[in-house]
């Protein structure tokens, strides 16, 4: 074996040597947590809140996601995946929050965690309603 050969065999080994270090990193312990002095408001007359306007309608602003889980009620809870901090959203098949990334599945009354890797549950927040204005509050 040449020196050219030898090199180029080694730094293939360590490379190798390197693969589970990298993948033990990429799910860490860390919790990521939704934003947090939430405060505004959607209008459901304007456009581009429509997706509230029919029951399993969801949308997702500020950080997060809001969701119309019957004619009265309204959900809200932290867009941000509390596992690997990716963007959540409402599968209206299940009725449940769901997260693309590691497949974490949420309560959407609740936000408490079903399945998957979550470490913690989504943060809840305060919906109330005056006519077509939606209030969502820490």
């Amino acid at each position: 074996m040449d020196r050219k050969d030898f090199l180029k065999n080694t730094f293939a080994l360590c490379g190798l040597a390197l693969i589970p270090t990298g993948l033990a990193e990429s799910c860490t312990k860390q919790s990521f947590s939704g934003p947090t002095n939430v405060n505004f408001t959607l209008d459901l007359s304007n456009a581009a809140n429509a997706a509230l306007n029919t029951v399993g309608g969801a949308l997702v602003t500020n950080g997060v996601i809001v969701v119309r889980a019957s004619a009265g009620t309204f959900n809200a809870l932290s867009a941000t995946c509390t596992h690997a901090g990716c963007t959540v959203g409402y599968d209206t098949r299940s009725g449940n929050i769901l997260c693309p990334c590691h497949g974490g599945t949420f309560s959407v009354s609740t936000g408490s965690v079903i399945s998957g890797p979550p470490p913690s549950p989504l943060t809840k927040y305060t919906v109330t309603q005056s006519g077509n204005i939606l209030t969502v509050k820490s």
